[in-house]
């Protein structure tokens, strides 16, 4: 039975995430617009003009493979956000440290507001997607609901996987190295622009070692969601390593933000 503390716990937690929400809204229009413009960019390159290159029809392709990662761009973004918390002593992060609730819960929290986040800055790149392809982008394959459930995940994923990244940065100095070093290798080497099917081809080792790569694993679930399933890796088992991949990385990112704020 849940007791009275644990109902307080609850709904200080419950409230952290709600303050989140209304500091994140006033940006939520500028992230929508950019996100759109990065996505309709890129689908208009990869639909139009590529294909005078002898490409072919790419649109349906890097539509799904934008949607699918879309969602793990803002949380990584909000990385910048919770050092530069991190480093200042008089930040909402440390007084949130001394509230009625477990000191996890409060970087969890920090984790669950960036998913929601990507998540809402994700919804209308389909619907774009769909106006700027028209007949090009067919929805035969698409599932609804397999592909917004994975979208869901990979956003959740991100989450945590941005209080992995926080807690091993102690300075925003170091940001571009974890924009170089690790998330543009993640998204680029996922296969972004290609399928894990055409990596084996070239290189079964190295389409193997990408396996150890949580994007993967977002851009294939996408894909098997949302065009020809039999292209990609199967779905559920997507699904399963993003889960993994989530535990692991908030443990991690847990524990390590709890070492370096003294938490224990």
């Amino acid at each position: 039975m849940i007791s009275l503390h644990q109902i307080a716990q609850l709904k200080t937690f419950w409230l952290l995430l709600v303050s989140n929400f209304h500091t994140f809204k006033p940006r939520l229009k500028d992230q929508i617009i950019n996100g759109l413009l990065w996505g309709c960019i890129n689908i208009v390159v990869f639909a139009y003009i590529m294909p005078t290159r002898g490409l072919g029809d790419y649109g349906p392709f890097i539509l799904i493979s934008i949607a699918s990662v879309q969602g793990f761009m803002i949380p990584v973004h909000n990385v910048i956000l919770l050092v530069s918390d991190m480093n200042d002593s008089s930040s909402n992060l440390f007084y949130e440290l001394t509230l009625p609730t477990p000191q996890w819960a409060v970087f969890a929290k920090y984790a669950l507001a960036n998913a929601y986040q990507g998540f809402i800055t994700t919804m209308l790149i389909i619907p774009c997607g769909k106006l700027l392809l028209w007949n090009s982008f067919s929805f035969e394959h698409f599932s609804f609901f397999k592909f917004y459930f994975l979208i869901s995940l990979v956003c959740l994923f991100s989450g945590f996987f941005s209080l992995f990244l926080a807690g091993r940065i102690h300075n925003l100095f170091k940001i571009s190295n974890m924009w170089q070093r690790i998330i543009f290798p993640l998204w680029f080497l996922a296969g972004f622009q290609f399928s894990w099917e055409n990596l084996y081809e070239v290189s079964p080792i190295m389409a193997y070692i990408n396996l150890l790569n949580p994007l993967t694993y977002a851009l294939e679930g996408g894909r098997a969601a949302a065009l020809n399933p039999a292209n990609s890796l199967p779905y559920w088992n997507c699904i399963a390593a993003l889960i993994i991949f989530t535990i692991i990385s908030g443990y991690l990112g847990i524990s390590k933000l709890r070492k370096r704020l003294d938490c224990f």
